[in-house]
C-alpha cells in the first residue's frame, strides 16, 4: 500500500470547492433573488425528505464503524441532530416550522412524494458506508454535507427570504446549520484525516465525496424539473406530485 502525504488529504476540500454544484441554475437564482414562493415550497418539501433521513444516514455509518473514538464523534453529531434530547429542537422539527410557515401542514408534508432525485441522494448516502467503508462515508458527510452546508444554506436562505416574507423563528433550521455545521465538519475532519494512511483509502474518500456532490446536483436538477413542470401547468396543484 502506498503512503499518502498531508497535501493529498487537503485536496478533499478542493473537490467540493471546485464542483459544478455551485454553478447550478437553482443556486444562481437564489443568489440573484429570482425565486418565487412556489419554488420555495417545492424546495422545502424535498429538502425535508432528505433532512429527516440524515439521522438514519449517520446511524448507517455508525453501524459500520468499529473505532470507539470515531463512534463518539458520530454520536455527538447524531445527538445534535436530535435536538440534544429535546424532540422539539430536533432538526426535522425545526424544518417543519419552516414548512408550516410556507403553508404546508405536517400531514400534507408527510403525504407528498419524495422526488426520484431526492430518493437517489438519500440512497447514495446510505450506500456509501457499505460500499467504501465508514471512513469514506464520514468523508462524504464531512466534506460534501457538513462542510458545504454553511455556504449552501446561506445561498438558499437568501433566495428564500427574497421570495417569501417569513417570521424569523420559522428560519431557525437554516440559521442553526449555517452557524453550527462548520464545527461538525471540523470534528469529523479531525477524525478522518489521521486515519487515512494509504492511497487506497484516499481514493475511496474522494470517490465518496464526488458521488455525494454529484447526487446533490441531481437533487437540485429535480427541484428545477418540478419548477419547470409547474410553470408549464400553472393551474395544476403545486404540491401534488414529484
Amino acid at each position: 500500500m502506498t503512503q499518502i502525504s498531508s497535501p493529498v488529504r487537503n485536496s478533499f476540500r478542493e473537490i467540493t470547492d471546485n464542483h459544478p454544484l455551485w454553478n447550478h441554475e437553482f443556486l444562481a437564482n437564489c443568489r440573484t433573488g429570482d425565486l418565487f414562493l412556489p419554488d420555495v415550497q417545492l424546495l422545502a418539501v424535498q429538502m425535508y425528505k432528505f433532512s429527516k433521513e440524515f439521522n438514519r444516514i449517520l446511524a448507517s455509518i455508525l453501524s459500520c464503524c468499529q473505532d470507539e473514538s470515531t463512534q463518539l464523534v458520530i454520536l455527538e453529531n447524531l445527538f445534535d441532530e436530535m435536538g440534544q434530547g429535546d424532540i422539539n429542537q430536533s432538526h426535522p422539527e425545526l424544518f417543519r416550522r419552516f414548512t408550516r410557515a410556507l403553508g404546508i401542514d405536517d400531514k400534507t408534508l408527510t403525504a407528498l412524494p419524495t422526488a426520484p432525485e431526492t430518493l437517489a441522494l438519500i440512497e447514495t448516502y446510505l450506500r456509501i458506508p457499505h460500499q467504501y467503508g465508514y471512513l469514506a462515508a464520514l468523508g462524504a458527510v464531512c466534506y460534501a454535507s457538513e462542510g458545504i452546508v454553511s455556504s449552501l444554506y446561506t445561498q438558499l436562505y437568501k433566495g428564500i427570504v427574497g421570495a417569501a416574507p417569513l417570521p424569523k423563528e420559522s428560519l431557525i433550521f437554516f440559521e442553526v446549520h449555517i452557524d453550527v455545521d462548520d464545527s461538525h465538519a471540523a470534528k469529523l475532519a479531525a477524525v478522518i484525516e489521521p486515519r487515512i494512511s494509504t492511497s487506497e483509502e484516499d481514493i475511496k474518500v474522494k470517490l465518496a465525496i464526488v458521488e455525494a456532490m454529484d447526487a446533490r446536483v441531481q437533487f437540485f436538477n429535480g427541484i428545477q424539473r418540478q419548477i419547470s413542470k409547474y410553470s408549464l401547468s400553472p393551474n395544476s396543484s403545486l404540491l401534488v406530485s414529484a
